[in-house]
């Protein structure tokens, strides 16, 4: 035997250990590369699925930027009276004691009008259409200039917006004229529901 051999002969159990180590690394390897290769799919689609969730995240991000940026004129509109439910009760009340705070005399009269949409609803949509309520009142024995305060003072107090749409005077007499007004409410209601009864 030559020298090379008898090595080889001695060490051929390391060899084998070697050869085998070198086998199952090799299957290992390959193994690990399979797993991968099945995986790939999953990964594609949990990255397809977190690309997504960053789209909707990022979108709803600039929701919130847009709402924060717009919560104080939302308030300040809701606070004017301009956004929620028609406060009908509180007009009238309003008026009524704005009218006896006046000393004028006690010939009030009014009526408030069923709600008027301004578009018709889509039953569809969750908001609400604008709405316009109207005030029709009625005084006897009235001034103009007195008339003019009774309007300024009501709409320093009233909750909600509102445009003096019409004023008739007549039957001019010693106490005053008789003035017929209409006043028209603005109401913008911020969930759709049924129309407020009529006072």
């Amino acid at each position: 035997m030559t020298d090379l051999s008898a090595i080889l002969y001695q060490s051929r159990r390391a060899l084998l250990v070697f050869a085998a180590i070198a086998v199952l690394g090799g299957l290992l390897v390959w193994a690990l590369q399979q797993y991968g290769q099945s995986l790939q799919p999953e990964v594609a689609a949990a990255k397809a699925e977190q690309a997504q969730l960053q789209s909707t995240l990022t979108g709803k991000q600039e929701e919130l930027a847009l709402l924060s940026a717009n919560m104080p004129r939302f308030e300040a509109l809701r606070q004017a009276g301009l956004l929620g439910p028609a406060d009908r009760e509180g007009w009238a009340q309003t008026l009524t004691k704005v009218h006896q705070a006046s000393g004028l005399p006690n010939t009030l009269s009014y009526s408030l009008k069923p709600p008027v949409a301004a578009a018709p609803g889509d039953p569809s949509n969750p908001v609400a259409p604008f709405q316009t309520h109207e005030l029709a009142l009625s005084l006897e024995g009235i001034h103009e200039s007195e008339l003019l305060e009774l309007l300024a003072s009501y709409g320093a107090q009233v909750k909600g917006l509102f445009r003096l749409e019409s004023c008739d005077f007549s039957a001019r007499q010693s106490q005053g004229l008789t003035a017929k007004c209409e006043l028209r409410f603005f109401k913008q209601p911020l969930a759709a529901s049924s129309p407020a009864p009529s006072s």
